[in-house]
């Protein structure tokens, strides 16, 4: 990096400032990691902190200064090398402001605890955790609904480490009522549960513990690593296991205080499927050695991934085969050993799984649907070039306006990258008008091709409607919610056909959540009124 003369208009001066993202837990990490580097960076400062739990209040003077050099952390890859090689370009620059707004939740940039136990000083709570207590800590609120990194742990996950630990139960958390803190108090009703008295207290209350329990969450994570108990019992669960979310590593293997349990790979589930799925794992989750979790987070996946490459020759992540349709979620949850394979370290992700043995095995990459429908071939197409609309256009669309957009989803041509792209509103929806009143059998709906999983994944759960005047609406069907459809080259798009004709002459699809929509056709089959 250049050096400053005195003419320069750049401030001389190395700087990290923060961008804080998530809750308490997430900014305190944050805080740690930018006190990492700056202990590294000479002569290095940090603005724009504010942790008022602990009175940590930094304001940003930089906001009118012009630095020579800026490294924007979130930018990075978080596969490459961090903490050193961000180092080493700082300290090669006389003028450098390190914008702060990744999470940082890798252990690489947090030093010992102890370090850290002054600058978030522990204040005795209120309520009192004994020495052969075991505080679980529970998450729910938001996580019910299901939240992809955050899956509910099994309650017969709790019931083993309390029989093989002979400890008493404390539950303290997010105990609001809900069919699984039902299920807690009614499975363990000699238990103490303690509700959640707001964050700082929370935190308090589980580092006061001498056994924990972590939840899936890095509140609970930060709490039980800042503690001084004797024994951390961690899940390897959600984005703690190394399969599920290799960007994040929280997992300190040199801490003597932690035993490990592997899980099979799983998401995040609404409540209800939650349960049903923990019946499904029951037992299949085990220890394992720390030795045996750092062989994991620096060696696994142990086989070959396949791999694609540019025209250029330069390697991407993007597995052989991705353009066919595959749901990860529902590979994962319906095929336990895969799962459990996967979290061994054998296999990067479940399409890696499904490409090296899977489809050996007969294993179905996305769920089937009840029974493929029949669809009379000599049926015109309504819904070709008909004048269609939208709820709003992006950036990507490719029409300028609702109605040209809308439209290159009506074309006839399902093998196109892209036919329409709404922005990101609330309840997005397409509709096309067969401008008569038709006899409608079957519709047939195209996903884009050659895209991300969780891109495809947006279009779920998906609702098609039909009307007779565009302003009372008849619900035709709708998708389960998780359900993954392709498009043109995967030959899995989404068909649905009618017991009997649905007189209507509006199609309309959307998807009931704040989201983008984006498909590539829609086709609409059945005879106009006579």
């Amino acid at each position: 990096m250049m050096q400053l003369t005195k003419d320069n208009h750049f401030t001389r001066r190395r700087v990290v400032v923060m961008r804080h993202r998530g809750n308490l837990a997430n900014k305190m990490i944050q805080y740690m990691g930018a006190l990492t580097i700056s202990k590294r960076v000479a002569n290095c400062s940090i603005v724009n902190v504010s942790i008022p739990e602990w009175d940590l209040e930094i304001p940003d003077d930089t906001q009118n200064e012009h630095f020579f050099d800026n490294i924007d952390l979130w930018t990075w890859d978080a596969f490459r090398p961090h903490i050193n090689e961000i180092c080493v370009l700082a300290n090669r620059s006389e003028s450098v402001r390190i914008m702060m707004a990744d999470h940082l939740q890798r252990m690489e940039f947090l030093e010992p605890p102890h370090v850290y136990q002054p600058l978030f000083p522990y204040s005795p709570p209120s309520r009192k955790i004994g020495e052969s207590d075991l505080l679980i800590n529970v998450r729910t609120a938001e996580i019910l609904q299901g939240v992809p990194h955050y899956p509910l742990l099994p309650i017969e996950f709790y019931e083993d480490v309390i029989a093989s630990t002979g400890l008493n139960p404390v539950f303290a958390g997010q105990l609001a009522d809900s069919e699984y803190v039902r299920q807690l108090k009614s499975r363990f009703p000699k238990a103490i549960f303690y509700d959640s008295q707001g964050p700082r207290a929370d935190f308090d209350l589980i580092r006061s513990a001498k056994n924990i329990v972590v939840a899936v969450s890095t509140f609970s994570w930060l709490a039980a690593w800042l503690s001084r108990a004797q024994t951390i019992f961690l899940p390897l669960s959600g984005f703690y296991n190394p399969a599920h979310h290799r960007e994040i590593d929280l997992l300190p293997v040199d801490d003597i205080r932690y035993r490990y349990f592997l899980f099979p790979l799983n998401y995040g589930l609404p409540e209800e499927q939650s349960l049903e799925y923990h019946q499904r794992i029951s037992g299949r989750w085990k220890e394992i050695s720390r030795n045996q979790v750092a062989l994991l987070k620096t060696a696994a996946p142990f086989l070959r991934v396949p791999r694609e490459n540019y025209d250029n020759g330069l390697p991407t992540r993007a597995a052989q085969g991705s353009a066919i349709t595959f749901d990860s979620v529902w590979y994962a949850h319906r095929y336990i050993d895969a799962a459990m394979e996967i979290s061994e370290g054998w296999f990067e992700d479940p399409l890696h799984h499904y490409l090296e043995v899977g489809r050996l095995r007969g294993y179905q990459p996305v769920r089937e649907l009840e029974a493929q429908p029949r669809i009379d071939l000599s049926l015109p197409n309504l819904a070709l070039n008909k004048r269609a609309t939208q709820s709003s256009v992006s950036q990507w669309s490719n029409g300028r306006t609702v109605e040209e957009d809308a439209g290159n989803a009506a074309n006839g041509n399902p093998a196109k990258v892209l036919g329409f792209h709404t922005n990101n509103t609330e309840n997005p929806w397409w509709m096309v008008d067969l401008e008569q009143l038709a006899q409608v059998l079957a519709i047939r709906i195209f996903n884009r091709d050659n895209i991300p999983e969780w891109m495809q994944r947006r279009a779920s759960p998906l609702i098609v409607e039909g009307s007779t005047d565009g302003e009372r609406w008849t619900l035709l069907f709708r998708t389960e919610p998780g359900q993954v459809f392709g498009g043109c080259s995967s030959g899995r798009p989404l068909l649905w056909s009618a017991e009997e004709p649905v007189l209507i002459r509006f199609v309309r699809i959307s998807i009931p959540r704040r989201e983008y929509l984006h498909l590539s056709e829609v086709e609409v089959y059945g005879h106009f009124q006579c």
